[in-house]
Formats: C-alpha cells, structure tokens, sequence
C-alpha cells in the first residue's frame, strides 16, 4: 500500500511540477524564484544586485546592501499549489548575514485503492531554511555564500531531508554600470525518499547585467518619456540532467514618481523553457517600502502569478 500511495503522490507531482526542465532532480523546491522583480526579468538575475532578492541566484549579490531589509514572495501556481518566502539581510561590519525560510505546497490528491476506498491525501509538503552570508572584496569584487536544509513529504506516507549550498561573485567591472556574476547553486547529496535516490538540481548560473540612466538627456529632461532608468540583463544557465543550455533576458525601465517614490516595468524571456517562456512585470517603491509583480506566462498552461512585498529598515 505504500508504493501505491507513493506512486500516486509522485504521478500528482508530475502535473505540479509541469515547468521544471527535462530530467528527474530531487527538491525542485530549491530552484522556485525568491523575488518577483526576478520573475519579471525572465530569471536573468545572476549579475543583478537586490538585496534579499539576489537569494535565490547569486548568494554575493547581497553583499552591497547598505541598509538592513526584509523581502517576501507569494506565489499561486496553475495546479493549485503554492509557495511562500520569507528572507532578511542584515549588514554586519563587512560582511552582509542573511537568513529566510520557504514552504511549497503542492495541494492534494485523491487516493483510490484496490477495495474501493478513495481518500485525499497531501500531495507534497516542503520546508527549507536557508542561512547566508556575503562580503565585499577588493577591485569590485563580491563573494557569497548560502547553505539550504530541506524536508520533502510526498502523499503523507514518503518523507525524505538533506542539504544544499552555493557559492557565488559578484564583480563591478570597470565598465561603468556593467557587471558580471557567476553562482554555482545546489552542491549536495542525493535525496532519497524509499529505495532509489535522484541528485539535487545542481545548477552553474553566469550573468551580465548593465544599467545605465538617461535622464541627462534634453528630450528626457523635458518629460519626453517618462522611464529614463534602465537595467538590461541575460544569463546563461546549466542545469544537471538538462541537455540544453537555458539562456534568458530581461529589461527593467524606471521611472520617479515623486515624493520619494518609484516606478518600474519589466520583461524577460526564458529561452529552451518547457513552460515558462515570456516575462512582465511591474514594481512600486515608497521611501523604505517595495511591492513587485511577476507574471510567468505558460506556453502549454495558465499563467503563474508572483508577488513580493519588501521593507528597508
């Protein structure tokens, strides 16, 4: 009855876990985006900057945070499951010490066995924490580093844990405004819930994000567009058991609002993507508060829709 149950929760994962790439990798949970203004940019985030955002692409992009802060993500997927994130960033002396917790719930399934009863069981339950820490070093030079525990339940029968880390630099080169990151995410143990194990989704990330501002310009000076910032970012990125290459790229324009205030929209594309493909989204910033949108647009499916909700002490 076990492998029954078992088998049912994993045939019910397949459905929820459509837009992971081709190949069986363990705790897919650990590839999900931390921050809505990266799904916005197509994932093409390794070489951006963000504060807590940077989490879930390049542990040393928080190393240039100046101010203490607090990031969130929500996320309601197309098979009724979900997934949440809770991280903060603390600067400490030199070093940037950071630390969040993530759930995924992947909703339930219904069970029907060989003497006719039927039940509904949890298809997946998933808990991490995560603990980090970043310094910058000379010559614009960023170092970080993170490490993840898990907890994996599938079908309220199957239960499985282990741990991950990565490692990531950040460098500002001395190209005004562009600069170039590299991570490499997921080093760990298989995880093994009965008798085979599957590898984590080990995943080597390099990036390019540049930015650069306009507003000097007369025709912007006169209000005759209203964004004048602009960030322009792409990634390549490998995943174990993927083929393919995965390129992506995004675009950020923004814009003040006055009073302190903000404004920006996004676009991106997953390229070789078996779900996700194009990118938008929208951020607001009042003083020390941020709200993000990210909408993932499904080739084969419905959209998956991604807010964030962000403070800077």
């Amino acid at each position: 009855m076990r492998g029954l149950l078992l088998a049912a929760g994993l045939a019910a994962l397949a459905c929820a876990q459509a837009a992971a790439e081709a190949g069986r990798t363990a705790a897919q949970m650990l590839q999900r985006p931390l921050s809505a203004r990266a799904v916005g940019l197509g994932e093409a985030f390794t070489a951006v900057g963000g504060g807590v955002d940077s989490l879930g692409y390049n542990p040393a992009g928080t190393a240039r945070l100046a101010r203490p802060e607090l990031g969130s993500l929500y996320n309601r997927g197309f098979a009724d499951d979900s997934f949440g994130w809770l991280g903060y960033a603390h600067p400490l002396g030199r070093a940037v010490l950071s630390g969040g917790f993530m759930y995924y719930d992947a909703g339930t399934v219904a069970l029907r066995f060989s003497d006719g009863r039927e039940e509904n069981r949890a298809a997946e339950r998933d808990l991490a924490a995560l603990l980090a820490a970043a310094v910058p070093l000379d010559f614009g030079l960023c170092a970080g580093a993170s490490v993840k525990v898990f907890r994996s339940r599938l079908a309220e029968e199957a239960q499985a844990s282990g741990y991950a880390a990565d490692v990531g630099a950040l460098w500002k080169s001395p190209l005004k405004g562009l600069d170039l990151g590299a991570a490499l995410q997921n080093l760990g143990p298989d995880v093994k819930f009965e008798e085979e194990a599957d590898p984590l989704p080990l995943t080597l990330r390099f990036g390019a994000a540049y930015t650069f501002d306009l507003s000097g310009l007369a025709w912007f000076k006169d209000g005759g567009f209203g964004f004048s910032r602009f960030l322009v970012s792409a990634d390549a990125v490998k995943i174990r058991r993927t083929p393919d290459l995965l390129p992506a790229a995004g675009m950020e324009m923004g814009m003040d609002l006055g009073d302190g205030g903000s404004g920006s929209l996004r676009a991106g594309y997953m390229f070789s993507r078996s779900a996700a493909a194009f990118t938008v989204g929208a951020g607001l910033r009042q003083g020390r508060w941020s709200l993000d949108y990210g909408l993932g647009a499904m080739k084969q499916l419905t959209n998956e829709h991604h807010v964030s909700l962000g403070v800077r002490f």
